[in-house]
């Protein structure tokens, strides 16, 4: 199983070191996320065929509620998209060895990779393989119950 890049950017930007040449090129685009995101992306789509009117770009999008098992199914009958959206530790799942995805650092003449820290460049990377770009980067929190930890006896956070 060979997918290539994960993000529109990447997509964007390797269309024009190559795909851009080719006779006629349909690309499958795969996310996930609310009206706002699916507009955007669209009109970031329309601008990208209008820049490259042989390439055509088949939008796949929904909520994130079922996107996960339908991109498993899809991988799993090798009918995945050719550019996707998906988490960083969704990348080990589908890409084990590191081959499950293409190594974007075979690109990085194409790809500037320079706007990126080395930490971040190795959360989207398996067994030394660049697996994804990230797009992102959010800060978990926690949320505590009060109430529930008066009630089990124990200390609440602090910090």
């Amino acid at each position: 199983m060979l997918m290539k890049p994960v993000t529109l950017a990447a997509a964007l930007l390797l269309a024009t070191s190559g795909m851009a040449y080719a006779e006629n090129v349909e690309l499958r685009f795969s996310w996930w996320g609310g009206n706002n995101r699916h507009q955007a992306t669209l009109q970031a789509i329309k601008a990208f065929e209008q820049q490259y009117p042989n390439i055509k770009v088949q939008a796949e999008y929904s909520g994130w509620e079922g996107y996960l098992s339908r991109f498993t199914t899809q991988i799993a009958g090798g009918q995945e998209p050719d550019v996707i959206q998906t988490n960083w530790n969704c990348l080990p799942i589908f890409s084990k060895d590191g081959n499950g995805f293409y190594d974007l650092r075979k690109v990085a003449k194409t790809l500037d990779l320079t706007q990126y820290d080395s930490q971040s460049l190795a959360s989207v990377s398996v067994a030394g393989k660049l697996n994804g770009i990230p797009v992102a980067a959010t800060a978990r929190s926690f949320y505590y119950n009060q109430k529930l930890w008066q009630e089990m006896g124990v200390a609440y956070p602090n910090s």
